[in-house]
């Protein structure tokens, strides 16, 4: 029988990805390839910039959060998270809007202007909420409320797009919508997990947060590399071939990663079960039905999508019928590291975590990079395949080597 908790897990993992998938598409019908494709190069910075933002203290939240059974130490605990999370936003504001400018002359110079780069630092502070404030709810034990409210924030993003679209066909202004519905429903969830508790500004320790941010560090590298692998395709395709390539690429990238949604459940239940102990156990079983569910989801999403593609959005965008089968097959490769990435987290491995982040990350730039610029589009679809299982091979195999001395001592 299928936990209640990964059946809510995965419902709200639905929400949050259809109102993503649903706002990208419409995006990309409004917009075209060339300003969809300028759209997904600001959403591609702001969201690299915005993972990595609180400097992996959400990682280190959750690891501990449920070892503390007293108030005032909970308390403690709680306020130095929120002023990690608010430090690390201000942080990748900054090295958003520079990241943007700097690349204004490798791609296109549209990506310098004002309104653009404003918009570009708007959907980074929205992806900081979408990151931290549901390992705020999950490191409670509270996946339904964690689940329910990123999905609330990605709504609010898809609200923001189609009003924009009503109005306006440019590029600036629908990422402002979206990122301006995200960080107004962000905002609701912060004041929500004050009020449980969750969130508090309180004077921290000093010594908490040196202790948190060295824990969280390593798991950075994690989520670093992690958003390298998932996100950088599209931005060195950008700069290899034009933003143009780059809408119709995003296009078979929203489709394909609707497949993701039941592994990344699994994976975010199967961090605290390793967090419990049960990790050696629920492993194997973990992975297979990450991966079952991967495969069924790649097939139905190849056969229903693929023959919509020209009709829906025209013949210019014929081309991502293609890349959507070869990124569904990156999908199903991606499976295991769901499960086995966020074991390493919830384990207290994030030394092994980061290791694997920032060596998968630097593969992945060089693979995308020569990918794109010897065969383009279709270079940097095999490319993720490549990425996808390596990283998968080399997570699973760094947590089976950890987990199976805790087997043989409690036989």
């Amino acid at each position: 029988m299928i936990p209640r908790r990964l059946v809510v897990l995965s419902g709200a993992s639905a929400l949050q990805a259809a109102s993503n998938a649903i706002a990208g598409l419409l995006a990309t019908v409004v917009l075209g390839p060339q300003d969809r494709g300028l759209m997904v190069l600001g959403l591609t910075i702001g969201s690299v910039c915005g993972l990595v933002g609180g400097f992996g203290s959400g990682a280190a939240f959750r690891a501990r959060l449920p070892a503390i059974p007293e108030p005032a130490g909970r308390r403690s605990l709680v306020s130095t998270y929120t002023w990690c999370s608010l430090g690390g936003m201000t942080m990748a504001v900054f090295i958003a809007v520079l990241a943007t400018s700097a690349s204004a002359p490798l791609i296109d110079s549209a990506l310098r202007s004002p309104g653009f780069l404003l918009a570009t630092a708007g959907f980074t502070i929205g992806q900081s909420l979408l990151t931290q404030v549901p390992d705020g709810w999950f490191a409670d034990g509270l996946f339904r409320r964690g689940g329910l409210g990123a999905a609330a924030m990605c709504a609010g993003g898809l609200v923001g797009v189609a009003a924009a679209l009503t109005v306006s066909q440019s590029a600036t202004v629908v990422l402002a919508a979206q990122a301006f519905g995200i960080v107004l429903v962000g905002l609701g969830q912060v004041v929500a997990l004050r009020r449980a508790g969750l969130a508090g500004l309180s004077r921290p320790d000093p010594a908490l947060i040196r202790s948190l941010l060295r824990q969280g560090a390593p798991a950075l590298g994690l989520t670093f590399g992690l958003a390298v692998a998932m996100r950088a395709d599209r931005y060195l395709l950008g700069v290899a071939t034009g933003p143009a390539t780059v809408g119709i690429y995003s296009l078979a990238v929203s489709l394909a990663e609707l497949s993701r949604l039941v592994p990344a459940a699994a994976g975010q239940l199967f961090l605290r079960d390793t967090a419990a102990g049960l990790g050696a156990d629920r492993l194997g079983p973990t992975i297979r039905f990450a991966t079952g569910a991967a495969v069924v989801g790649g097939v139905l999403t190849v056969a229903i999508g693929w023959p919509l593609i020209v009709p829906v959005f025209g013949p210019e965008f014929a081309a991502a019928g293609t890349l959507l089968a070869l990124l569904a097959l990156a999908e199903v490769c991606l499976a295991p590291f769901s499960v086995a990435s966020r074991g390493l987290l919830g384990g207290g491995w994030t030394s092994a975590a980061g290791a694997v982040g920032i060596v998968g990350g630097l593969v992945a730039l060089a693979v995308y990079a020569v990918a794109a610029a010897s065969a383009g589009p279709a270079g940097v679809a095999i490319g993720s395949v490549l990425v996808y299982a390596g990283l998968s091979l080399a997570a699973a195999t760094l947590l089976r080597s950890r987990v199976r001395p805790a087997t043989r001592e409690r036989n």
